[in-house]
């Protein structure tokens, strides 16, 4: 986020206590991470196996290890925070306008973007990469907590979670936004599912102050303060009634949240590459 400096302390804090203390916070935030992936792990070969031994439909089965998961994502929030790291917050206590799922639509500021709202808020499930889903020793836990690796039949996955009663969480850019706040092309990919599951699109707006955990930047390159992610709703919309297209409905929320965060219009060739 342009004028916000990352490594305030700096300029006031003696050397010779300055660099103990980044080196302090590098290593603080190492450990969290490889807490996090080791206990993805632990859950996946020694846990899972353990709730396909219990009686249940694949829904019931897999809000069973959507809720273990939850349950971890917070852990590792609540350690973050407790080590003045990395905090996530909301204004509201639920992102949903009633009770039927809904597509959430997002710009994706950090690393920890999925975590921080399927830890917030219950019954999410995110598009994930196909690396994730495909990993030997995680692949199983992605899977089997709901989550929707992209790919040829993204859409149809998506639609059942809708159907089972999930929230999908959707990044249209595909992947985390450039520094500096900019972003880049949307997909349509979001907006084409909730037309054709006839459900609402939830806009959700993330802000991360002081910006870490972005796009090319290590995760060892925490703040002098701890990074607080803000997730706001900022509008609903019917695709029905809105009379658009997915193609056009992706591009006017893609110029959408280019006017909200002080970026030019989109190039026609950002366009051209926001079509499948």
């Amino acid at each position: 986020m342009p004028g916000v400096v990352l490594y305030p302390f700096k300029a006031w804090l003696p050397a010779p206590i300055y660099w103990p203390y980044r080196f302090l916070r590098a290593a603080t935030t190492g450990f969290c991470f490889a807490a996090f992936w080791s206990g993805a792990v632990l859950l996946c070969w020694l846990w899972l196996p353990l709730t396909r031994l219990w009686r249940g439909s694949r829904s019931e089965r897999m809000r069973r290890v959507h809720r273990t998961v939850r349950r971890g994502f917070g852990l590792f929030h609540a350690v973050m925070h407790v080590l003045r790291l990395y905090h996530r917050v909301s204004p509201v206590k639920t992102l949903r306008p009633a009770d039927s799922p809904v597509v959430f639509v997002a710009n994706h500021p950090t690393l920890c973007d999925v975590t921080s709202i399927c830890s917030l808020f219950p019954n999410i499930v995110a598009v994930a990469r196909p690396s994730f889903a495909a990993n030997p020793l995680l692949g199983a836990l992605v899977r089997g907590c709901g989550f929707v690796p992209t790919g040829a039949h993204v859409i149809r996955d998506c639609e059942e979670r809708l159907r089972m009663g999930f929230d999908v969480l959707v990044f249209p850019e595909g992947t985390r936004s450039p520094r500096g706040g900019s972003l880049h092309p949307f997909h349509r990919g979001a907006f084409e599912l909730a037309a054709r599951a006839r459900v609402p699109i939830v806009l959700l707006k993330l802000t991360c102050v002081p910006p870490v955990l972005s796009k090319g930047l290590p995760i060892w390159k925490m703040s002098d303060r701890m990074a607080v992610l803000t997730v706001e709703p900022i509008d609903v919309i019917h695709p029905a009634a809105a009379g658009l297209d997915s193609r056009a409905l992706c591009r006017a929320v893609e110029q959408r949240y280019r006017d909200m965060f002080g970026h030019p219009a989109a190039a026609a060739a950002a366009v051209a590459a926001s079509e499948p």
